[in-house]
């Protein structure tokens, strides 16, 4: 008796300790080499979270609050997030036993006639049967708890997926938003360039029929004109169909619900502190997303491995059966019996699967891997472009200061018969083409400071 009892309890910490002994390993630090710091440290001395990127535009917040509530792809993720969510319930049901009941009865009646004129006799029978079944494979190795932590895991991956399609989808609104302004702007200084060139080719007209000026003035100036003019169509084509990709945004079809009514660019904010490179493994999404799938596949393998290990079935059965009702549960039946089972060969189809799932988590690894470079990459990348975006809209304003001033000694001189119109004309072609591309530059410089909060993995304040 001592002998099997020691057996029994060899047997039981084997059993309970073979969980542990299938764990997946922890990798907590990351798989690839950050630099300490970031290359461009220069900022305002600000975080980037407490720094609002604009101030006062509630008219944007309430388009991205909308925005948030009905984009499809949000509400597709959420649906999936749901999906899974459920499934893994399902999952978690089937490791508890399954108990199932039925009932049922049977009316006999039987009639017997010996000859054609003998009377017949009947006879009739009542029969009432039930059972109860119950099957339960116990999960003694935890192959279906590691399986369900897999899906759990993988449900968490789709939640940071959502989250950094949020922060993804308020960038973009945020940019179109920016290049939208930005198009207006446009427009009005070509409506206001329109109206002056065509105030010069009145004053140029008159000049011809006052002898000072010639015809050639007067068709180069009428040329600057149609080139102006020619721009409207594609600056209100460009500014509709950024509207009409904003109300797609939006989760709407109908470009007259979105209304937007801001008509500058909003201040330009210094640049902010970045914080290291370390702080994106917590704050992107997208690294959280791809972390979790590699922690999921490690339970993969966990699963596929203690898929070798035998499997135990219960088996309970109850049957009830009476030719009277109220007899039904004195007549009974009851069997209990368990069973394991194991693969004798499966032609290597199991260690196959441990093989699969190992090269999926070591895909998964790289994958994480990358993510975390390209993310550096992308603040890298941000920060300099910013830097880069600010110097040129600097000497653009210069270029554009000396343009002006070109511009008034042209007209001096060419009043005064020194030199052609043609230099003037130039010169103030070279305006009206500098002022419609510092909008746009600075534009541009905005859309990069959203892009700034989106790589580093931060919600921005309006």
């Amino acid at each position: 008796m001592k002998k099997y009892a020691v057996l029994t309890i060899c047997c039981f910490i084997f059993i309970f300790s073979g969980c542990k002994t299938f764990e997946p390993e922890k990798h907590s630090s990351s798989p690839v080499s950050l630099p300490r710091q970031f290359s461009i440290k220069k900022s305002s001395g600000e975080s980037v979270d407490k720094l609002p990127l604009f101030k006062g535009h509630t008219e944007l917040k309430k388009l991205i609050n909308e925005a948030l509530k009905n984009n499809y792809d949000l509400k597709i993720l959420k649906a999936r997030i749901a999906k899974a969510e459920a499934a893994v319930k399902k999952k978690n049901a089937a490791l508890l036993p399954d108990l199932r009941f039925s009932f049922g009865g049977k009316k006999q009646q039987v009639r017997a006639q010996k000859s054609h004129d003998s009377g017949g006799t009947s006879s009739n029978s009542h029969s009432w049967d039930s059972s109860l079944n119950s099957l339960y494979t116990p999960d003694v190795w935890g192959k279906k708890k590691a399986g369900i932590k897999a899906e759990q895991l993988d449900i968490e991956a789709v939640a940071k997926d959502l989250e950094n399609s949020k922060l993804e989808l308020k960038s973009t609104l945020t940019k179109i938003w920016i290049d939208i302004i930005a198009s207006r702007n446009k427009r009005d200084i070509l409506k206001s360039q329109i109206e002056k060139n065509r105030s010069l080719l009145k004053l140029q007209k008159l000049r011809f029929l006052n002898g000072k000026a010639n015809a050639l003035d007067v068709s180069q100036q009428a040329e600057a004109l149609a080139k102006t003019n020619s721009l409207s169509p594609l600056l209100e084509k460009q500014e509709q169909v950024l509207l009409n990709n904003f109300v797609f945004l939006s989760g709407k079809t109908n470009a007259d619900t979105i209304e937007i009514k801001t008509r500058q660019l909003p201040e330009f904010i210094p640049l902010p502190e970045v914080g290291i490179p370390i702080d994106i493994l917590e704050n992107r999404p997208d690294i959280k997303a791809a972390q979790l799938r590699l922690h999921s596949s490690r339970w993969d393998i966990s699963a596929a491995k203690r898929d070798l290990l035998p499997t135990f079935n219960l088996t309970a059965q109850a049957l009830f059966s009476s030719g009277r009702l109220d007899l039904l549960f004195y007549n009974w039946l009851t069997a209990l019996s368990g069973s394991f089972t194991s693969s004798l060969f499966d032609g290597g189809l199991k260690k196959a699967e441990i093989e699969r799932a190992k090269a999926a988590a070591e895909e998964l690894l790289n994958v994480y891997a990358k993510t975390i470079a390209k993310a550096v990459q992308e603040v890298e990348d941000t920060l300099i472009t910013i830097e880069k975006q600010s110097e040129y809209i600097k000497l653009l304003e210069i270029e554009l200061e000396s343009t002006r001033m070109a511009l008034r000694d042209a007209r001096i001189q060419y009043l005064n018969g020194q030199r052609s119109y043609l230099s003037y004309l130039v010169a103030w072609t070279g305006i009206e083409s500098l002022e419609r591309q510092l909008i746009g530059e600075q534009a541009e410089y905005l859309k990069l400071r959203v892009d700034l909060h989106n790589v580093l993995g931060l919600e921005f304040k309006l």
